[in-house]
């Protein structure tokens, strides 16, 4: 029998699954598979999208953690390979944490095949070079992430000083708009109207299906995307 290959696609942003990110891990992994004669589970939806690993929540609250309880639990074949892109799709925690993960991952009996360098850490016979050799990987990947997370939070903390002077984003309440120079926001007057005119009467005690159907009787558009009729409903609920 064939062993099996189990695919685990991670990427930290919802921006790179519209890119080309997604697709080339998937492929990556079906032309490993087919070259080592792998059988590649593909029913298995092993796929952190949007989740980081700089933290380890894809471990603690993601699919690479139901991976390894099944592993565990032998649900998962012993001298399976779990095919990553790198090392780095992994984990990008602190060296510690990260060569802790790759030890588990090895010692439940999977192997870890790297499909950029096609590198295969095998479980029960990694030496010595190539702890050292996915320390060093994982550790550089973590200081990447380190220093962009600094470099981001240092950024905002720069915008949230000069608050005063221009505007961090243009959304704001839908009866508000953003000045020219972003340094405020303007009522815009109509839409306080309307706004000033729901709140009275819902303090009548009229409810939010009966305020919706008198603004709709009356064909007062609703703000922002939306069509008529208005579902004020949806918004007060």
């Amino acid at each position: 029998m064939k062993s099996k290959a189990y695919s685990y696609i991670r990427m930290s942003t919802e921006i790179q699954l519209r890119g080309d990110s997604l697709r080339r891990q998937s492929e990556a992994s079906r032309t490993y598979a087919a070259e080592n004669d792998l059988e590649l589970v593909e029913d298995f939806k092993l796929e952190d999208i949007g989740i980081s690993a700089f933290h380890g929540r894809n471990v603690e609250e993601g699919s690479l953690g139901r991976f390894l309880n099944l592993v565990q639990n032998g649900q998962i074949p012993s001298g399976s390979f779990l095919l990553v892109e790198s090392l780095d799709r992994i984990s990008r925690q602190s060296s510690v944490a990260a060569t802790t993960l790759f030890l588990q991952i090895l010692q439940a009996g999977v192997n870890i095949v790297t499909l950029v360098d096609k590198h295969v850490y095998r479980t029960g016979s990694a030496d010595f070079i190539d702890i050292i050799q996915s320390v060093l990987i994982m550790s550089r990947a973590h200081e990447e992430s380190k220093t962009k997370s600094m470099r981001v939070g240092a950024a905002w903390e720069n915008k949230r000083q000069g608050i005063s002077d221009s505007k961090l984003t243009r959304m704001c309440p839908s009866w508000l708009e953003l000045n020219g120079d972003r340094k405020s926001f303007r009522l815009m007057p109509d839409r306080v109207e309307i706004v000033r005119a729901i709140f009275n009467e819902a303090s009548t005690g009229k409810g939010s299906y009966q305020i919706a159907r008198a603004l709709n009787k009356v064909c007062v558009p609703p703000f922002g995307r939306g069509d008529l009729p208005l579902r004020i409903s949806s918004r007060m609920d």
